[in-house]
């Protein structure tokens, strides 16, 4: 295994951890039962989905990229990540004060694909 090569694979396996690490951060946050008058207040949900879901799918991309990210691959990431929301969001269904709200399936899914069109642009400079 050449040196390069085994810099690419480490970088691989960091961004997986990262992916990984996102998922649960976003898993165990939505366990987090509701406080209505703190999340109407503050009312952050909708910057948290889509930061939480930019960051996932930033390194879900990094993660699955070869060379440059194809037409197939940005469908792959985008659905995982898409699943992951939907799941995300059927999840809060089971914890108390908790409910399922399509608007935030959206947020994410506009994280999501705006993390794809960053690594696109980054990748169009060769940057990445």
């Amino acid at each position: 295994m050449s040196l390069s090569h085994s810099k690419m694979d480490n970088k691989r396996i960091f961004y997986l951890i990262m992916t990984f690490l996102v998922a649960i951060e976003i898993f165990l946050f939505s366990n987090v039962p509701s406080q209505v008058g703190i999340d109407a207040k503050l009312n952050l949900a909708a910057m948290y989905h889509f930061g939480i879901f930019f960051m996932f799918t930033f390194f879900l991309s990094l993660t699955l990229k070869k060379n440059k990210i194809d037409k197939k691959t940005v469908l792959i990431i985008l659905s995982i990540s898409l699943i992951y929301a939907m799941f995300d969001e059927f999840h809060q269904l089971f914890v108390p004060g908790r409910f399922s709200d399509i608007r935030d399936i959206l947020v994410d899914l506009c994280g999501s694909v705006l993390s794809v069109v960053m690594i696109k642009i980054i990748e169009r400079f060769n940057k990445l």
